[in-house]
């Protein structure tokens, strides 16, 4: 399990369209995670929380921020 990992999630949620739809077929954060550590891009939901708030503390700019902040709540609709 990987702080990086997540980080990387985080990055490629953000960045590939493609990918953030692939992840609409699981039905739970739960499935989500597993489906991910099949990708070798396993964390956990501590792991996913610190990454978050890294990427918020190096945000130099509000918009910066508000993507953050826009794929952590995508990303808490899981629950």
């Amino acid at each position: 399990m990987s702080l990086q990992n997540a980080i990387n999630f985080i990055s490629k949620v953000d960045s590939e369209s493609d990918f953030r739809k692939s992840c609409y077929i699981f039905k739970s954060q739960a499935e989500l995670l597993e489906g991910l550590a099949t990708l070798q891009m396993s964390f956990t939901k501590d792991e996913i929380e610190d990454a978050f708030n890294v990427l918020e503390l190096k945000c130099q700019t509000y918009e910066q921020a508000g993507r953050v902040k826009e794929v952590k709540a995508w990303f808490r609709l899981f629950c």
